[in-house]
């Protein structure tokens, strides 16, 4: 008996392999993501730093007007830095959506065609045991067919009947 062969075997290949594209594309969003999410926490931290910084310098009394203008324009440099950055990470955020559903579309395309082709397998076994039972049954009346002309005199239907209990 042949073994099931699926045709479209290929195209589970390239399912699979597209399925894993997008992975791949989704792990660098999320890992970029993760990077400016880093950065950004950086520049809230550098901003506390700085704050705490003033208020020691004020506290000692050591603050001046140009120092405390280099802190508010250095402060400010880094609010823009944030700002950039939070757009970058929402754009990145809005990336990442579109690729998880093109990662579940791609996953949804592979589970298909794998649902097809174990559809196709089911049918190809159950042709092939209704070929086998047609066979069978072919060789079973050839069987009858053969005893009968080797035994002309033995009548199936009687032989049965009276193999029977009697009641």
């Amino acid at each position: 008996m042949a073994s099931f062969k699926f045709r479209l075997e290929f195209m589970i290949g390239l399912r699979k392999r597209k399925e894993e594209e997008a992975a791949v594309k989704l792990a660098k969003r999320l890992a970029s993501i993760r990077e400016l999410e880093d950065q950004i926490n950086a520049c809230h931290l550098k901003l506390a730093e700085m704050a705490d910084e003033i208020s020691d310098l004020t506290a000692q009394g050591r603050i001046t007007g140009p120092l405390l203008l280099m802190f508010s324009g250095y402060q400010e440099k880094i609010r823009k830095e944030i700002k950039k950055l939070l757009e970058l990470l929402a754009l990145s955020r809005r990336e990442e959506a579109k690729e998880r559903l093109a990662l579940r579309k791609a996953v949804t395309d592979r589970r298909i065609m794998e649902k097809f082709k174990e559809n196709k397998k089911l049918a190809w076994r159950a042709e092939t045991l209704k070929t086998e039972q047609e066979q069978m049954e072919e060789l079973a009346a050839l069987s009858r067919a053969k005893r009968n002309l080797e035994e002309p005199d033995a009548d199936p239907v009687t032989d049965n009947q009276s193999r029977r209990p009697i009641d």
